[in-house]
């Protein structure tokens, strides 16, 4: 996943999804990798945008269950599934257009493909797995269902028919694993794997332009994505091998240069600042580069600093705060980069992690607007919603339009948060 990306395994004891985790269980692998299964959960603490709810017993036992066959499905398929939609599904070349508060995967619809040309700014992107659609019996997703789905500012959405989405997690096409995408913060550019060639890319939506950004790579090892503030530049850190060398690539040219080895954490708006740091690691100075890749600090951050909490682009648009947060994910914890030590500190207003800074003191994140389950018919809709803190005073405002989705397990990805 990218930073910006969100998988939730969603809550609701209704008979779909019952029959959904027993299909799971019948079919899950009966040996197990801990050493892959321990990865693969840092992987996605690192990566999660925000803390999800406590679900019931039976909601968290699938979420483990996904997360083991995640982690030991061994080879992936290589690119958007084969197999036809369900016979249920209408596809349309047009976009879909939705209202605020409206689902935004409805029942046997699909919108049509991404314009070559210019389009809208991106907002918001899904992964429903192919939610009803998928066909009786089928595990995994597949067809057209199963490609990334892009929400633009006024609300029209398309399929990104070029990009890899959901793909069947091998051996047994037991279920459907995620292929990560990224959203610039201005909207204006998407990056993700190109099904043709397994290369990662960018797409500038002011022109259609195309910039292959890395090299042909599995699925399992796309690297974790960040967009500087301005979308001219993408930070690549691998998702696999935490300790391998990370990148920094103009989205315009495709030009990388390499930064040393560990995970970006954080990218100044214009790229000129760059941090990587173990966020499991206290012990670990942070590492501060420039754009040329030369680094100008070593900074060893104070004890009580906490960057466990870090899930997004933590660095302030001028390149001197590193935004964290403490243990209970309830105070904002600003450090000093020049120091390491802690400038300041904020008490929130219900709501904890964030995916970019917005301004000098304000940054974006997602809030949960899911409802109580209980009681509902069928699959309950899952909601989110962008809002903004201000770190003067700890509260939040919403900001956009909220999303809800009808499926059992998703991925969802926010971006175009800055005018």
């Amino acid at each position: 996943m990218s930073p910006q990306a969100h998988d939730t395994f969603h809550d609701g004891l209704h008979d779909g999804l019952r029959g959904a985790l027993d299909e799971l269980a019948e079919d899950a692998p009966t040996r197990v990798n801990a050493a892959r299964v321990l990865t693969a959960a840092r992987r996605r603490r690192r990566l999660r945008l925000i803390a999800v709810p406590s679900a019931t017993a039976l909601t968290a036992a699938a979420a483990v269950l996904v997360g083991t066959a995640t982690a030991g499905g061994g080879a992936d398929h290589p690119g958007p599934a084969e197999r036809p939609d369900a016979p249920l599904a209408t596809r349309t070349d047009a976009p879909l257009a939705t209202r605020p508060g409206e689902i935004l995967n409805p029942r046997g619809v699909l919108p049509g493909p991404l314009p070559a040309g210019k389009v809208e700014p991106v907002v918001y992107g899904f992964l429903d797995h192919c939610g009803w659609l998928r066909p009786k019996g089928a595990a995994s997703a597949s067809g057209a269902c199963a490609q990334w789905r892009l929400v633009g500012r006024s609300g029209k959405q398309w399929r990104l028919p070029d990009g890899v989405g959901s793909r069947a997690v091998k051996p047994r096409d037991y279920m459907s694993a995620d292929t990560p995408l990224a959203i610039s913060p201005d909207g204006w550019r998407i990056a993700y794997q190109r099904a043709k060639d397994q290369r990662l890319v960018v797409r500038d939506l002011s022109s259609g332009k195309v910039t292959p950004v890395g090299p042909p790579t599995a699925p399992t090892d796309v690297p974790q994505m960040m967009f500087s503030g301005d979308g001219t530049h993408l930070a690549l850190s691998s998702q696999a091998n935490p300790g391998a060398r990370a990148s920094l690539v103009d989205t315009r040219t495709g030009a990388a240069t390499a930064l040393q080895a560990g995970t970006v954490i954080g990218v100044s708006r214009d790229a000129s600042t760059i941090v990587q740091g173990d966020i499991w690691d206290r012990e670990k100075p942070l590492t501060v580069s420039g754009q040329d890749g030369a680094v100008r600090a070593r900074v060893r951050v104070a004890p009580k600093v906490d960057l466990r909490g870090i899930n997004g682009n933590a660095l302030s648009p001028d390149g001197r705060t590193l935004l964290t947060f403490n243990s209970g994910m309830d105070t904002a914890v600003l450090v000093n980069l020049g120091t390491g030590e802690i400038a300041s500190e904020r008490r929130l207003s219900g709501v904890g992690g964030a995916q970019a800074w917005v301004g000098p003191t304000t940054y974006f994140t997602v809030r949960d607007k899911s409802r109580d389950p209980s009681g509902t018919e069928g699959m309950p809709p899952h909601a989110s919603q962008g809002v903004i803190v201000d770190l003067t005073t700890g509260e939040a405002r919403e900001t956009g339009r909220s999303f809800s989705i009808r499926t059992s397990r998703s991925m969802t990805v926010f971006g175009g948060f800055l005018p």
